[in-house]
């Protein structure tokens, strides 16, 4: 097995994503609304964080953008000349 899934608490797990699923809903977005609600949620964590690289948050920032640029390649690539 791997070592990295060995030393999970499933149910520690399971209750961290629970709260963080109550707090902001995290999903991959497959609407306007999902995109708007993530894009509004990834300013908010940048206000949060300021200029602070190293904030605890930067991981879900880092995850925000990556999903809201998934949806803006699928949705509104602009084509190649």
């Amino acid at each position: 097995m791997n070592s990295l899934v060995d030393n999970v608490d499933g149910g520690a797990l399971a209750a961290a994503w629970l709260e963080l699923n109550r707090l902001v809903e995290l999903r991959p977005i497959t609407n306007e609304a999902e995109y708007d609600r993530t894009v509004t949620l990834m300013n908010h964590v940048l206000d949060i964080m300021g200029e602070n690289e190293q904030h605890p948050l930067a991981g879900l920032l880092e995850f925000l953008a990556l999903m809201v640029s998934i949806y803006d390649k699928e949705h509104y690539s602009i084509e190649e000349l």
